[in-house]
């Protein structure tokens, strides 16, 4: 059967009046001669990947503003993240996040998967992969450029072909493998891959990308730390050839996972040894963790770290205050649709002690109280550090705020003390449920890793920036991979550094001990810390926990768990209560608990466009 697909393939040969050759694919009537014979041409044509068609960028079609911005289901709407269709977070605003998490997605498939100007992951993703194979089909065609420029092109095209299937098919399951940019008159009955598969298939592309940009002389975009320019490389925003090692690896990790594996413990070795490599690659060339004093850096107030391995950086004036403090951090009085992501209790339970007690359970809590590592009524206290650099609660000091937010009920006066922020007056405290149509908490937790209380704009120390990959990620996924191929004390990949070791080092930077030693017996044991420490080192960041808890298959589980938050009134201080508050668990609201469905695993594929592929099998629509 022939297949136009005009809406799914062709998405760049859309026309706009007064638009110019570069914002469209030669198909429009152009000579491909313009377009792909000259340097210049050929670049912006490929650059379509990145920023999307002139005049386009708000509409996130694009690889970067859609694809790898973290927050990208809410930049435009304003409604809710990733992070809030699962239990680590409850989105403020009663919306979409609580009736998709409770396994209601039903006619909200197209607008997540191909609206234009909203959450057009399917659209975009199709549209970049046409653009990467144009340019590959077309690369010999160019008369005025050196080769090591083609080269450098080239594997980005390679890069950026498989990220975004590595993006489908984590969102929607294997998919077919559009190695080709697909015509008019082509035979559209492909035969859908398995996740395995696709993965692998990404894996394959991100290896010859890694040649390309070996041969291109781009492993790293900018000079090593202590040479001039480091950082300041004006491709800085470009994959690079630690980023192909770095993404292969983890294409690989996602391929051995329990929700893909096909061959056991042979891919979790696969995945294993790609670890190795993309990790010592790294260190040769110069990457590393930050002190921790500069974590977060990470995420706002630079535009780039030696910690990024590839990064998106937005700028001190592309994303405004308002739009990231009502996305992440706490409602503000004049944005209805703002939502914010309130993180649970469940999540907060994942930062251990300051000794590396685990707090998930209420065993291990009262087992930490008794070797005086914990005290429920002074919960903050004597915690993980990045806590505080995460998680929002009741007496959280942030810029703006030296006096502690205020998130507490007073019996006494009948209210929500206000807090002063920025010499502004604002609530972060409310009763649960009494204002669904804003973004205010319904767990007494705001986000505070991309916010830390900075509002205004204009200035560098509110720079925020996307860590699409860095060092602490490499560190986790070689950490996961060894301990289930080899065990705790395995190693692989000709990298000397075991999984537990891998782990610590992420652990240890942030001021926390090692993995006690009650669980390093077994990979068993180890794989529950591993887990933990990914979770709480790159929260909310990456859609990783999304992801993470569908791969470990893990989500069944957590998705039918109570989902809680921490209700906090103002009391005498005692020996009690040390802080002056009473701290309560309390489970929130039921119209914002979660449920589980196995449909849920992944996304339905758009079936306006599922239903022109006669051999495509779609998903359940849940």
């Amino acid at each position: 059967m022939k297949k136009t697909l005009l809406y799914v393939l062709s998405l760049a040969s859309v026309v706009f009046a007064g638009c110019n050759y570069l914002d469209v694919d030669p198909e429009t009537g152009l000579d491909e001669n313009q377009v792909f014979t000259t340097w210049n041409n050929f670049k912006a044509y490929f650059n379509n990947a990145y920023e999307g068609r002139v005049g386009q960028k708000s509409s996130g079609e694009n690889i970067n503003i859609k694809l790898g911005y973290s927050m990208y289901i809410d930049l435009n709407s304003r409604r809710f993240t990733w992070y809030t269709l699962t239990d680590m977070a409850d989105a403020g605003r009663w919306l979409r996040a609580q009736q998709i998490k409770a396994g209601a997605l039903g006619a909200n498939v197209s607008e997540w998967t191909t609206n234009t100007s909203l959450r057009p992951i399917s659209y975009s993703m199709f549209r970049i992969i046409r653009v990467c194979n144009k340019c590959i089909a077309n690369i010999d065609m160019v008369q005025n450029a050196k080769q090591e420029d083609k080269d450098d092109i080239i594997g980005q095209a390679y890069f950026v072909r498989a990220f975004a299937h590595f993006t489908l098919c984590r969102i929607f399951g294997g998919m077919p493998y559009l190695d080709k940019a697909l015509e008019a008159d082509d035979n559209w009955d492909m035969t859908r891959l398995s996740s395995w598969e696709t993965y692998v298939r990404c894996a394959e592309d991100l290896e010859t990308a890694y040649d390309y940009f070996e041969k291109a002389g781009k492993i790293r975009r900018d000079p090593g730390p202590g040479s001039a320019g480091h950082l300041s490389s004006s491709d800085m925003a470009y994959p690079n050839g630690v980023a192909a090692k770095a993404l292969r690896a983890r294409c690989l990790l996602y391929a051995a996972s329990e929700l893909n594996n096909r061959n056991g413990k042979a891919d979790w070795e696969d995945a294993a040894a790609a670890c190795g490599e993309a990790l010592l690659i790294a260190q040769a060339n110069g990457y590393e963790m930050l002190p921790f004093a500069q974590w977060s850096s990470n995420f706002w107030g630079a535009k780039y770290t030696n910690e990024h391995i590839w990064a998106w950086d937005y700028g001190s004036n592309t994303i405004n205050s308002t739009n990231w403090s009502a996305t992440f951090a706490y409602p503000i009085s004049n944005y209805t649709n703002a939502s914010g992501d309130c993180p649970t209790q469940n999540f907060v339970d994942r930062f251990e002690t300051l000794a590396g007690d685990p707090l998930r359970t209420e065993a291990e809590r009262r087992e930490a109280a008794a070797a005086g590592n914990y005290n429920e009524q002074d919960p903050y206290s004597n915690r993980d550090p990045r806590l505080d650099k995460t998680i929002i609660h009741d007496g959280s000091i942030v810029t703006g705020c030296t006096t502690g937010i205020n998130i507490y009920y007073d019996p006494d006066s009948g209210t929500y003390p206000t807090t002063r922020l920025n010499s502004n007056s604002r609530s972060f405290g409310i009763a649960w449920s009494s204002n669904d149509a804003k973004g205010y908490s319904n767990t007494g937790y705001y986000c505070n890793k991309w916010w830390n209380g900075i509002l205004g704009s204009g200035s560098n120390k509110y720079q925020r920036t996307d860590p699409l990959i860095r060092m602490a990620e490499l560190y986790l996924n070689y950490a996961e991979a060894v301990n289930e191929a080899y065990g705790p004390q395995g190693a692989a990949g000709g990298c000397s550094l075991t999984a537990l070791a891998a782990v610590n080092e992420v652990r240890n930077r942030a001021g926390m001990p090692d993995v006690q030693s009650r669980f390093t017996g077994n990979a068993d044991l180890l794989r529950e810390r591993i887990r933990n420490e990914r979770c709480v080192e790159l929260a909310f960041e990456g859609h990783h926990y999304y992801h993470d808890i569908r791969r470990w298959k893990i989500a069944p589980q957590t998705m039918t768990e109570t989902l809680m938050g921490m209700y906090i009134e103002k009391t005498p201080v005692s020996a009690e209560y040390p802080r002056g508050r009473r701290y309560i668990r309390r489970a929130i609201p039921a119209n914002r608990q979660a449920n589980w469905k196995d449909a849920m695993y992944y996304l339905p594929f758009p079936p306006e466009e599922a239903n022109k592929m006669k051999n495509f099998v779609n998903n359940e629509i849940w």
